[in-house]
């Protein structure tokens, strides 16, 4: 293994808890952009963490597991190597568990404040005349949200996508898409593995040409539609109405398509 890669190996942990800074991040998405084995790592360590939280929704005795582990550890005392690898193992799975636990809640009450913010950090920082760049967005994309801006449509009448991305924020690992329409108005569409938990409120309305229910609510003064599938939730976050106001209905859409397609 080279330098680069161990080095951004022992930060994505780091990356995917949200913990490192914009240019630290920006370089490790640089890199997994363009180091096959690390993004297939960091997919790996993405799965784990999913299996988790759906495999663990009761509380975890946490103390009760290290022990468990650490009574294996001692069975293989014979061989100080083995002893410091299990160590390890030990170490990475009690952090799991707890991380699961977190993750696992019923509820995720944090939701919608979550989408609104990253909106406002991210998707609002665009300047005026940024336009997509698809060898950008196939840097800055992971698996399996690689297709997710051409899923969706680069351009809706007078809204066009300029950027795509996986954006973490607050733990979250998103894949965000950055619209914008002529009149300067700019949405998100945000999609995230469903690590923790149901949507917190009750649904508002249904999604034209679909059975699937639509959460809306307005927080931080947007507006917040989110879409629960079997494994992901989708998130449309926008200052005011579309217009026309069915823009938006096909935007999630053709969202719902994509990840169902991934669902499969």
């Amino acid at each position: 293994m080279n330098p680069d890669c161990q080095h951004v190996r022992e930060m994505m942990d780091s990356y995917l808890a949200e913990e490192l800074s914009v240019e630290t991040n920006h370089g490790v998405l640089r890199h997994l952009g363009e180091c096959r084995d690390c993004a297939a790592e960091l997919k790996r360590r993405q799965r784990l963490r999913a299996l988790l939280s759906q495999t663990l929704d009761v509380a975890v005795d946490a103390d009760r597991v290290s022990a468990r582990i650490s009574q294996a550890v001692d069975r293989e005392q014979r061989s100080w190597g083995r002893v410091a690898r299990l160590a390890g193992v030990a170490a990475t799975l009690v952090a799991a568990v707890a991380i699961a636990y977190w993750a696992g809640r019923p509820v995720d009450a944090a939701a919608y404040d979550d989408s609104a913010e990253d909106h406002i950090v991210c998707a609002l920082a665009y300047p005026e005349d940024a336009t997509y760049d698809r060898d950008r967005a196939a840097q800055n994309l992971a698996s399996p949200f690689e297709r997710i801006a051409d899923a969706i449509g680069l351009s809706h009448g007078a809204y066009d996508v300029i950027d795509a991305h996986m954006c973490p924020y607050k733990g979250r690992n998103y894949a965000h898409v950055v619209i914008r329409g002529k009149k300067g108005e700019t949405l998100s569409l945000f999609a995230e593995r469903a690590e923790r938990g149901a949507l917190p409120a009750a649904p508002t309305t249904v999604l034209a040409g679909d059975t699937l229910p639509v959460h809306a609510t307005t927080r931080l003064g947007y507006g917040v539609s989110a879409v629960a599938t079997r494994d992901h939730r989708i998130f449309l976050v926008f200052e005011r109405p579309t217009d026309p106001p069915d823009v938006a209905q096909e935007i999630l859409r053709s969202a719902v398509r994509f990840i169902r397609g991934l669902e499969k």
